[in-house]
């Protein structure tokens, strides 16, 4: 992956990362509207989906903004960038086919259907049952569950949500626990209704 972060530094740059180090926003700021621009181009060209690529000019400013007290100490800042960027392009590949895996678990997990009009109505039973099912969650415990289900690891949520990693552990176990009851009490009745109905 070429870095095309190179050559657009800012004459004052070192300053505005001093400045960054002792938590000044306006400084911030400055990179922020700066480098934007040239990650989310970065961004763009590898992940080619204009939404994803300002996904990851968030996470990566707002990792910069978590860590500001390294900030005086990077000497060049658009190769600490460019690997930041980098990082994030992947772990945004990493996401996608943890998504697709579950995915495919989730269909090869659903009940045997006899055609494509029975595997569409169990599927979606199964949807709706999963959305019921997240909805009844505590607020906070719902937030985990589904930052987990976009393909977030715990230590990025810890920091997207601001609590600790041993918090979000918990929440994610307690939260997964309850999803896979309900869905496994209220989908055999739901399966064995439809099957009543098709062999009517």
């Amino acid at each position: 992956m070429s870095n095309g972060l190179s050559n657009v530094s800012l004459a004052d740059e070192h300053y505005l990362l001093k400045q960054v180090a002792t938590g000044d926003a306006e400084a911030y700021t400055r990179l922020f509207h700066h480098y934007g621009p040239h990650v989310h181009a970065v961004a763009l060209m590898y992940v080619k989906d204009a939404s994803l690529a300002r996904e990851i000019v968030q996470e990566v400013f707002l990792k910069i903004w978590l860590r500001k007290e390294e900030m005086e100490t990077v000497l060049r800042f658009d190769d600490y960038l460019f690997i930041l960027t980098r990082n994030h392009i992947y772990d945004s590949f990493k996401k996608k086919l943890v998504r697709l895996k579950a995915q495919d678990l989730l269909l090869q997990q659903q009940p045997a259907a006899s055609n494509d009009t029975d595997q569409r109505l169990l599927r979606h039973e199964y949807e709706k049952l999963l959305d019921t099912a997240i909805s009844q969650l505590p607020p906070a415990r719902k937030k985990v569950y589904q930052e987990r289900a976009q393909g977030y690891s715990n230590e990025e949520i810890s920091q997207r949500l601001n609590i600790s990693i041993h918090t979000v552990k918990k929440q994610w176990q307690l939260a997964a626990h309850f999803v896979r009851a309900f869905v496994k009490a209220q989908m055999l009745p739901a399966v064995m209704v439809m099957v009543h109905f098709f062999l009517k």
